[in-house]
């Protein structure tokens, strides 16, 4: 390491007392322009935009919340559909414009869905349109994505009249 440093060492010892000030005080500002320009401000830039983004997505879980909310105090349906519940629902999530990567019966009164991405708004409609044909989610996972939309995993039971 010290023979990359000679050259430079010797330039230095070469200058005269003035131009020595000089260069040293050039190499401070440097350091200066170069620690505020290289570190400081872009790690302020991404400290803001942590906080943008931890904002947007407490907005979006307390939106999430407050439907899910609305949903859990809104009464209860009649029963209204018959068949199996597993039909009832691919039919409703179809109606939805949902995909459902899974939808497995459990018997004629239950089923448990799994909806990879959706809007946050038809996942919840899908509920809601499900509560109004009589069927009660029991266990609802909402999982937030990125990009703003979520998934939505639920077991789902026919309301007992």
């Amino acid at each position: 390491m010290s023979g990359l440093l000679e050259p430079v060492r010797d330039w230095f010892a070469g200058l005269t007392g003035r131009e020595r000030w000089l260069v040293g005080i050039a190499g401070v500002l440097a350091a200066i322009v170069i620690g505020i320009y290289g570190i400081v401000l872009p790690l302020g830039a991404l400290h803001d935009d942590a906080h943008v983004h931890h904002r947007e997505a407490v907005e979006a879980s307390g939106r999430v919340m407050a439907r899910l909310e609305a949903l859990a105090d809104a009464p209860d349906a009649p029963v209204a559909g018959s068949g199996p519940v597993a039909q009832m629902v691919a039919a409703a999530a179809d109606a939805q414009g949902l995909v459902l990567q899974a939808n497995e019966a459990r018997g004629n009164d239950a089923t448990q869905i799994s909806v990879p991405t959706s809007a946050p708004g038809a996942a919840l409609a899908l509920l809601d349109a499900l509560g109004k044909q009589g069927i009660n989610a029991e266990q609802v996972t909402i999982t937030p994505s990125a990009d703003g939309s979520v998934s939505l995993n639920a077991t789902l039971t026919r309301a007992t009249p």
